[in-house]
């Protein structure tokens, strides 16, 4: 942190401060109000400044990245483990997942693979996490499970799945 003080005033601008950086260019500055100044105009609490190059910060910015707003319903997660063949991989999953296109499916994450007790040496359990959004309303348990079981079946058809309780 650093002082800074502006042309022609003694008291600091900043108390403490910092640069912010994008590369080489300074795009600004932010710090504390320096306590003497917060007081002069009646402030109790420490006043947080900043101050940016707005006009080369919106020369900078990529037309490529955009804003996405935050979803405005809930997802439901549903998980499922099954025993698959020692072969199968990730990306045969996947491709299932992309073959059966299910409704509002939102996202999928495998979350574990596990060999050993309980699971036959020829096979391992693969664990899934997948995520159901509709982003016009807020999904019913029925169509979530809906989407879900029909995809499951077709892990049980294409991969020889077998759903672990």
């Amino acid at each position: 942190m650093r002082r800074v003080a502006r042309r022609g005033e003694s008291t600091p601008l900043f108390l403490e401060s910092a640069t912010i950086h994008l590369g080489k260019l300074g795009l600004g500055e932010l710090g504390i109000l320096p306590p003497p100044l917060a007081k002069r105009y009646d402030l109790r609490d420490p006043v947080l400044l900043a101050e940016l190059n707005l006009d080369l910060l919106l020369t900078r910015r990529s037309a490529a990245k955009s804003f996405k707003p935050l979803p405005a319903f809930p997802s439901i997660r549903r998980d499922v483990a099954m025993l698959v063949p020692e072969a199968t991989a990730h990306e045969a999953v996947l491709q299932v997942l992309k073959q059966a296109k299910p409704a509002n499916m939102e996202s999928v994450e495998l979350f574990d693979v596990f060999r050993g007790k309980n699971v036959p040496s020829s096979q391992k359990s693969m664990a899934y996490a997948f995520t159901y959004r509709n982003p016009e309303h807020t999904l019913t348990d029925a169509e979530a499970n809906s989407a879900h079981e029909k995809l499951v079946e077709q892990f049980k058809k294409t991969l020889g799945a077998v759903v672990r309780d």
